[in-house]
């Protein structure tokens, strides 16, 4: 029987006082790389101001519209965002949007491994907040969103797939304490045992038992 589930949650809120800041103003930031895996870890880095961060792709991503591509049938956008994936050139989060056309059993696409922040003075920084996330087809696996996180790129998101779909795949990420509000010391203990935020969550499991 066919089966579609959409989740909305919220397991963590991030509470801070200090002034938000956009990614781009980050000092220092020189340039910000995706870790995908597909065959394997392949690494896309983009300057703070190149037109694939400062855009959003319109439309169906494909051969000729994608900042990068992973398998056959996998395309990808990424741009500066709000938590909820929204293109907003001067927010505080980076997305991932990605396309798919593979159903199981088959695996799922949009496989992110980490986002990277390197900077021209300091050590490189992976993002340490699953702000949002979208999940679709038949064989997504949302609760790999968290290896997006967990500072390894031999581990990977596996988001689903397009086929069918009106939505693209997206992880978004944010990067404390380089940009956004500064968490009170109480949250920066749930963040250093390995919680994860996780706000405006959508999960679509066809054929999903």
């Amino acid at each position: 029987m066919k089966k579609t589930r959409f989740i909305l949650g919220s397991i963590i809120a991030i509470s801070g006082s200090a002034q938000a800041l956009p990614v781009y103003q980050i000092p220092n930031l020189a340039s910000i790389t995706f870790y995908e895996t597909s065959g394997g870890v392949n690494s896309f880095t983009f300057a703070v101001n190149s037109t694939a961060l400062t855009t959003q792709l319109p439309g169906t991503l494909g051969l000729s519209n994608n900042d990068f591509g992973g398998v056959s049938t996998e395309f990808y956008d990424v741009y500066y965002s709000n938590s909820d994936g929204t293109f907003n050139l001067n927010g505080e989060y980076l997305s991932i949007e990605g396309s798919y056309g593979r159903e199981s059993p088959a695996g799922g696409g949009l496989n992110l491994a980490e986002i990277a922040l390197n900077f021209s003075s300091n050590p490189t920084q992976y993002g340490n907040i699953v702000a949002s996330f979208v999940a679709l087809g038949n064989n997504a696996i949302p609760s790999s969103v968290g290896n997006a996180i967990d500072g390894n790129i031999q581990t990977a998101t596996t988001m689903g797939n397009t086929v069918g779909q009106s939505q693209k795949l997206r992880v978004t990420l944010g990067f404390l304490p380089s940009s956004g509000p500064v968490p009170e010391p109480s949250t920066l203990l749930l963040l250093s045992i390995g919680a994860v935020e996780i706000t405006g969550v959508r999960v679509n499991l066809n054929n999903w038992g």
